[in-house]
């Protein structure tokens, strides 16, 4: 499963969810997209959804969006033991 999460550093609803994945210990399952540091990383995410809105989970190619859905994917699919979670 391939993980993308497009975010900002002084974003706070980014940071709940990169906190998030440090507490799981789920920072190697995915690859982190900083739409201010990577050229054209903003332009993608505003191709993959409509608009530029961080944070951004990118699973396998469909983008979930809000800090509080994609916490609740991490933990129902990965961190929680989901079937995504077992190796």
């Amino acid at each position: 499963m391939a993980l993308q999460l497009y975010h900002r550093w002084h974003c706070p609803y980014s940071k709940r969810v990169r906190d998030y994945i440090e507490q799981q210990g789920l920072g190697d399952r995915i690859a982190f997209v900083e739409i201010g540091e990577v050229d054209g990383a903003e332009a993608e995410l505003e191709a993959l959804t409509g608009r530029t809105q961080v944070p951004c989970l990118v699973i396998d190619g469909t983008p979930k969006l809000e800090s509080r859905d994609i916490v609740a994917w991490l933990e129902a699919n990965l961190a929680g033991g989901g079937a995504a979670a077992r190796p």
